[in-house]
């Protein structure tokens, strides 16, 4: 048999990258005109800080002209936890009251069926492709659209609004976000409490836990089940939810890259069960050996699929599925012990059932992977 003769590797082609795009000079005019005469502007977005330019622009035009921002379904974090304008991840606290709406990178800004704007508010659509023509069947209305990129978007806004809210109305706006925001403050902190002692435990109470123990600059992905509200992230290109094109499954390979591409930074993914399982453990902790990516699993195991029971519920609350004790296609039973996946492949794993064992659960899953270098995976029996 002959050999096969050297194989010939064509180089890839210089490509310069795209310039961002600024929004026209016409439609920032009408869109800023919107803006300086609300009374209870709102900024929903889901993507503005997919680069770090957005995530700052938008830190700065929300407190400069006292803009709440909700972040809905966020994939990257757009704005700091701590922000005085960070309204949140729920677009029917204020979607409602708002009666001018500029919804930023965000498809979906707001769920039909659960909370509309009133007839009367102003909807400015902005983006890359602020109509996404990719979804024919998007049906959100538009009274002004700009396209460019979140951050010349926004720094084109702010240089049209310079000087047309007088300090008064400023304050008027900073005082009815701030007011909003204690309260959601008051509730995060009601729900936290109660769920410190649930058992099984509560996300809101492993949330909290994680977002105490990790890096300030540690990167988490996030696959269905780390309440935001109940965490703290200050910077961006710091946490990634499940994208347009992501499928179930997607976080615990989206981990290892992200170690791959940032080995210094600590990565820690929260995954479902469903989404564990759709992962292919076996050859993630496989490849964390292989390639020495010491990443931490936070598998939150409530022996379902609970995405599934919860947009139910979420888009149907009366319909027949949720009247049910048992809803269908949601049930995982007899569940193996993932911690001993992640053990069968030379990592750490621990099971932890009570609330107060998780936090020093936690503690020594990251000094395993930070002092040995190794993987680790926490099986945290959850509530549904």
């Amino acid at each position: 048999m002959a050999e096969a003769g050297p194989v010939s590797i064509s180089r890839t082609p210089r490509v310069q990258p795209v310039a961002a795009g600024a929004p026209d000079p016409a439609s920032v005019a009408a869109a800023a005109k919107l803006i300086a005469a609300a009374k209870k502007p709102l900024i929903v977005t889901g993507n503005a800080g997919r680069l770090p330019s957005g995530f700052a622009a938008l830190d700065a035009f929300a407190s400069r002209f006292a803009v709440p921002v909700i972040q809905h379904k966020p994939r990257y974090l757009s704005l700091a936890s701590g922000h005085e304008m960070n309204l949140g991840y729920d677009p029917k606290r204020l979607v409602g009251e708002a009666d001018v709406i500029v919804a930023l990178e965000c498809d979906v800004p707001w769920m039909p069926v659960q909370a509309e704007p009133k007839a009367t508010c102003k909807i400015i659509q902005a983006g890359l492709d602020p109509l996404h023509t990719g979804i024919p069947i998007r049906g959100f209305k538009s009274d002004a659209t700009l396209a460019g990129d979140p951050a010349l978007i926004l720094e084109a806004l702010s240089r049209a609004l310079e000087g047309s809210s007088s300090q008064a109305s400023l304050a008027a706006r900073r005082k009815w976000a701030q007011g909003h925001r204690r309260k959601l403050l008051d509730e995060v902190a009601n729900v936290r409490a109660a769920a410190a002692s649930m058992e099984p435990i509560h996300p809101a109470w492993a949330s909290h836990c994680i977002s105490e123990a990790k890096d300030a600059d540690a990167i988490v992905i996030n696959e269905y089940t780390l309440m935001l509200d109940h965490a703290r992230f200050a910077q961006a290109d710091c946490y990634f939810g499940s994208s347009a094109a992501s499928g179930l499954g997607w976080g615990a390979g989206a981990a290892l890259g992200a170690k791959l591409a940032a080995p210094e930074r600590q990565v820690i993914a929260i995954l479902g069960d469903g989404a564990y399982i759709f992962s292919n453990p076996v050859a993630v902790h496989h490849a964390a050996a292989l390639h020495e990516l010491p990443v931490l699993f936070v598998v939150m195991n409530n022996a379902m699929w609970g995405a599934v029971q919860n947009f139910t519920r979420a888009m149907y609350p009366g319909g027949a599925a949720s009247k049910q004790n048992r809803q269908v296609f949601t049930h995982l039973d007899k569940l193996p012990a993932f911690e001993d996946v992640c053990r069968a492949a030379s990592g750490y794993g621990e099971r932890v059932e009570k609330p107060q064992d998780l936090p020093a659960a936690i503690a020594r899953a990251l000094k395993v992977i930070k002092t040995e270098k190794r993987h680790a995976l926490l099986n945290v029996i959850a509530r549904a």
